[in-house]
């Protein structure tokens, strides 16, 4: 029969497969679509466009907030996003789990502390002819040494809880830029080329778009003041 300890031995393996495996999906994201997460205007975009200002073409500072908002254009400091808030949800169901099983991890001694040991490490195919004296019941039993406790399961557990649920997206920033963007440089590079590229053409067209626009109202009002004139003679 299985034990309690090795459900929650297996539930730990399952966690850590999927921190693997999420990093991994991350890592092949980067590298095989250039659009991954690709909306951030880094120091790197900024410099592009410096230096199409400073040889006499067409520059994109500043961007509107209408072309922010309709490519989902955001800084490396910018709030969190809907999407990433969603996606917390499953760090918060880990933390959870790390800490019901931090919660079982007991350092005190007596009677109750025992109990429970016995409870977690029992093994159900064995058999014991064992025999318990009511001196076990006379001893008061110590409570858990708190202070270990606090300094070395609940604080790292309140850590992860502000580094993996309140702030998972900085750590995910983090680890886009700093590490995976510096591990994979010539692929950062192409993918802010390719943002920029891409604002570049969305502003160029905007603005022919714009004019087409301009063009065909004052096209249709000539039209409109000539049939009026028609109509008057």
């Amino acid at each position: 029969m299985i034990t309690l300890k090795q459900i929650l031995g297996c539930l730990f393996v399952v966690m850590i497969y999927t921190i693997f495996r999420d990093s991994v999906k991350m890592i092949n994201n980067y590298l095989n679509d250039i659009d991954f997460d690709n909306v951030y205007l880094t120091s790197y975009f900024w410099h592009i466009d410096r230096k199409r200002k400073n040889e006499a073409k067409i520059f994109l500072h500043p961007l509107s907030k209408a072309e922010m908002r309709a490519n989902n254009l955001m800084t490396p400091i910018s709030p969190p996003t809907k999407a990433e808030i969603r996606a917390s949800w499953l760090p918060l169901a880990k933390f959870t789990f790390l800490f019901i099983t931090a919660s079982f991890v007991i350092d005190g001694t007596g009677f109750i502390a025992d109990l429970v040991k016995e409870m977690i490490e029992f093994d159900y195919h064995s058999y014991r002819n064992a025999t318990i004296s009511l001196e076990e019941c006379i001893y008061n039993p110590v409570s858990p040494n708190w202070l270990y406790a606090g300094k070395y399961i609940f604080f790292p557990l309140g850590i992860m809880f502000l580094l993996q649920v309140i702030f998972g997206y900085v750590i995910k920033r983090i680890t886009l830029f700093c590490v995976i963007g510096n591990i994979f440089r010539k692929r950062n590079k192409a993918r802010i080329i390719h943002l920029y590229n891409k604002m570049l053409f969305v502003r160029i067209n905007g603005r022919k778009l714009a004019r087409a626009r301009i063009r065909f109202q004052v096209e249709r009002r000539i039209l409109e003041r000539e049939e009026i004139r028609r109509k008057r003679k």
